[in-house]
C-alpha cells in the first residue's frame, strides 16, 4: 500500500471497491485455512484406526472437528461410495477449491477495476496540472522526462494500490487467522515462530530506504534515456543531414549502459531482500518441523500443547505453511513501498509545483475590444537574470495592425507572448482594455486571442480538424467556416489538390505538409477561432511574397477589424501596418509608419537597404 498527500484521495474515492476486496480476500483466506484442518483430521483418523472421542458431532461437522467413528474409505453393501468419508472429504475439498477459485477471480476483477480507474485518474490529474503551468515551467523540463512520469511512475503507484493492497490484506488477515488457530493448539510454538516476524520487520525498515534510493536512481536514468530517445527521434533528419548517426548511437549506448547499471543495482538489492526473506522462512520452517516431531515422539506436552499426533501436526504445519505467503508478501510490500515512495516523490515534484500565473478571484469578462497599453514594461524570464525587454511603452487601439521588426534576439517574440498572459508580470506594466492584465482571467484572454507561432504546429488528424481546433465538439465543426478560413489564409487551393481534400490526415506535427502549407493552415486555425486579437509571430516566413501580400490584403479587408500584431523580418510584410515598432536589444528604438521610420530610424533604414540589395541580387 501507499499513503501520501497526492494518493490518499483514491482510497476515499474508491472505498467501496477496496472494502469488497477486503471482504472477498478475507473469505478466501479463511477458506484456505479449512484445508489443513480437513487433511489433518483425516490423517489423525487414518493413523489411529479408531474414533476420536468427540460427542455431539453432526454428520458434516466431523470433517472439521474430528471423527466419532472410523474414517471410511471403501464402499460396502451397507455403505454406498458417495457416503464414505473419503468421497465426502473429496467433495468438500473440491467445493472449497471452486469457491476459493471464484473468490480469487472476484478480487482480481475488482483490483483490475481499481487499477484501471486510478491509472486513468492519475494521468488525467497530472495532465490537467501540467496544462496549467506557464511556459517558464517547461524551460527546464524535458519531454522524455515528463513522459516517464506518465508511464513508469504511474504504473508503479497503481501496483501499490492493487497488488500492494492485496498483499497487505493477506499479511494481516491470513496471518492473523493462521496465528490464532496455531495459538489454540500450541502457544509455545506459535510464540517461537513469531520471532522471525520481529526480525523481518526490523530488516524491512533497514533496507527499505536503501531500496527506495536505488529505485529513484533507476527511474532517473530511465528518464534521461527516454528524453534522449524522444529528442533524437524528433530530430532524425538533422542527425542524418550532419551524419551524426554513429555519435548518437555511441551516446545512446552510454545512456543505456547507465540505465542498465542502475536497474541491475536496484534489482540486485531487491533480489537480495527476497532471497533473505525466503532463507529466513525456510530456516524457521525446518526448525519448527523438527521441534514438532520431537515433541510428538517424546510426548513433550509442555511445548507441543494439543499437538498429540501426526494428523494434528499436519494441521499445525499446514497453518504455518499458510504463513509463508504473508511473510513473502511482506517482503514484496517492502519492495512496493520502496518503489512507491520513489515514484510518489517524483510525481510530487510535478503536483507540488505552483503556477506562476494566478487568477485569484478575477471576474470573468465577456468582451475584449483590443486596446493594449504597455507602460514602462521590463521583463526577465523567471530562470534568467538579464532583462529581455526594457522600458517598453506604446499603445495599440482596437482594430490596428502593429508591425514589429528587429534583429534576431531583440525580444520580439517575448513581447507578444506576454499578451495571452503566458508569463507573470508586475502590476501596472500592461493593460488590456484599460484593465491590468493581472486582473484578467487567463481563460478570458486566451480564448479571444489567435496566436500563430513561427514553427506552425499541427496535430495528428485531418486538416479540417486542425483548422477547427478551437471547436470543443468535433461533431459541431462548421465546414463552411473551415473553407472560408482556409481561403483567407490562401491555403484552400493546396488542400483541394490533395486526394482527400479537407479530410487529408496530416502526420505528427504536420510532417506531410510543406513549411508554407503548415504556416497557412495554422493561420486558418487562428481565423476559425474568430479572435479579438491576432498575433502572427513571423508566421509568414515560409510563404512566398505574392501569397503573403494576398494574405495581408485579406486581413485588412475583413469586415471585423481585429487588433493584429505581426512580427516579420521582411519589411515588405509590414509596409502597410498602422504602426511599426523597431526593437533592438529589448528596447524600442523606433516607432511610426514605414516612410517615417525609413527617414528617422537608422536600424530600420539599414534593414530596408539590405533587403533591397538582396532582392536585386536574387
Amino acid at each position: 500500500m501507499i499513503f501520501g498527500k497526492y494518493v490518499n484521495q483514491y482510497y476515499r474515492k474508491y472505498w467501496y471497491y477496496f472494502l469488497l476486496v477486503l471482504i472477498v480476500d478475507t473469505l478466501v483466506d479463511i477458506g484456505q485455512l479449512l484445508l489443513p484442518l480437513l487433511r489433518g483430521n483425516a490423517v489423525s483418523a487414518l493413523n489411529n484406526k479408531a474414533a476420536l472421542p468427540i460427542e455431539g458431532v453432526k454428520t458434516w461437522d466431523r470433517f472439521f472437528t474430528g471423527y466419532t467413528s472410523q474414517f471410511t474409505i471403501k464402499a460396502t453393501e451397507d455403505l454406498p461410495l458417495y457416503k464414505t468419508d473419503l468421497f465426502i472429504l473429496v467433495r468438500i475439498i473440491f467445493t472449497l477449491g471452486v469457491l476459493i477459485f471464484l473468490g480469487r477471480r472476484g478480487w482480481r476483477l475488482l483490483l483490475g477495476r481499481i487499477g484501471a480507474n486510478i491509472e486513468r485518474d492519475l494521468r488525467k490529474e497530472r495532465f490537467a496540472h501540467i496544462q496549467t503551468r506557464s511556459l517558464s515551467y517547461y524551460s527546464d523540463k524535458k519531454v522524455g522526462g515528463l513522459l516517464s512520469y506518465f508511464t513508469n511512475d504511474v504504473q508503479t503507484i497503481v501496483i501499490c494500490f492493487t497488488d500492494g493492497v492485496l498483499d497487505t490484506v493477506d499479511l494481516f488477515a491470513l496471518g492473523a487467522v493462521s496465528r490464532t488457530r496455531m495459538r489454540r493448539r500450541s502457544y509455545q510454538i506459535t510464540l517461537y515462530t513469531a520471532l522471525p516476524l520481529v526480525l523481518f520487520v526490523i530488516f524491512g525498515g533497514i533496507v527499505g530506504k536503501g531500496e527506495a534510493k536505488r529505485f529513484k536512481m533507476s527511474s532517473d536514468a530511465f528518464e534521461d534515456l527516454s528524453d534522449f530517445t524522444e529528442e533524437n527521434l524528433q530530430g532524425f533528419s538533422v542527425i542524418k543531414a550532419f551524419r551524426k548517426e554513429k555519435d548518437k548511437q555511441k551516446s545512446f549506448r552510454m545512456l543505456s549502459k547507465k540505465a542498465e547499471g542502475s536497474s541491475i543495482r536496484y534489482l540486485r538489492f531487491s533480489s537480495l531482500i527476497s532471497a533473505s526473506v525466503n532463507v529466513l522462512l525456510a530456516f524457521t520452517f525446518g526448525i519448527l518441523y523438527l521441534r514438532c516431531a520431537y515433541s510428538i515422539l517424546y510426548n513433550d506436552a509442555s511445548f507441543a500443547g494439543k499437538i498429540t499426533d501426526v494428523g494434528k501436526r499436519r494441521t499445525f504445519t499446514g497453518y504455518y505453511e499458510s504463513l509463508i505467503w504473508p511473510r513473502r508478501a511482506g517482503g514484496i510490500l517492502i519492495d512496493y513501498a520502496s518503489k512507491g515512495r520513489g515514484a510518489k516523490k517524483r510525481i510530487g515534484t510535478i503536483l507540488s509545483s505552483e503556477g506562476e500565473i494566478k487568477d485569484q478571484n478575477n471576474p470573468n469578462r465577456e468582451t475584449l475590444k483590443g486596446k493594449v497599453v504597455f507602460s514602462h514594461l521590463s521583463f526577465s524570464y523567471p530562470d534568467g537574470k538579464d532583462k529581455v525587454l526594457s522600458d517598453i511603452s506604446f499603445q495599440v487601439n482596437p482594430g490596428e495592425i502593429i508591425g514589429i521588426l528587429g534583429r534576431t534576439g531583440s525580444g520580439k517574440s517575448t513581447l507578444v507572448s506576454l499578451l495571452p498572459k503566458l508569463y507573470p508580470l508586475e502590476r501596472g506594466q500592461l493593460r488590456i482594455d484599460d484593465v491590468d492584465i493581472n486582473d484578467w482571467q487567463k481563460e478570458d484572454l486566451r480564448k479571444r486571442i489567435g496566436f500563430v507561432p513561427q514553427l506552425g504546429y499541427l496535430f495528428s488528424g485531418t486538416i479540417k480538424e486542425n483548422i477547427a481546433f478551437s471547436e470543443k465538439n468535433k461533431k459541431k465543426i462548421n465546414f463552411k467556416k473551415v473553407e472560408e478560413c482556409a481561403q483567407l489564409a490562401c491555403v484552400d487551393k493546396d488542400i483541394l489538390s490533395f486526394p482527400n481534400g479537407y479530410d487529408t490526415v496530416v502526420g505528427e506535427k504536420g510532417s506531410t505538409l510543406s513549411g508554407g502549407q503548415r504556416q497557412r493552415a495554422c493561420l486558418a486555425r487562428a481565423f476559425y477561432k474568430d479572435p479579438s486579437r491576432l498575433v502572427l509571430d513571423d508566421s509568414l516566413s515560409a510563404v512566398d511574397a505574392d501569397t503573403e501580400k494576398e494574405i495581408l490584403e485579406h486581413l485588412r479587408n475583413r469586415e471585423k477589424k481585429v487588433t493584429t500584431f505581426i512580427i516579420a523580418h521582411r519589411v515588405s510584410t509590414l509596409e502597410n501596418a498602422d504602426k511599426i515598432l523597431v526593437l533592438d536589444e529589448g528596447k524600442i528604438v523606433g516607432r511610426g509608419k514605414h516612410q517615417e521610420l525609413y527617414e528617422t530610424c537608422s536600424l530600420y533604414h539599414d534593414i530596408v537597404e539590405r533587403q533591397k540589395l538582396q532582392k536585386e541580387r536574387d
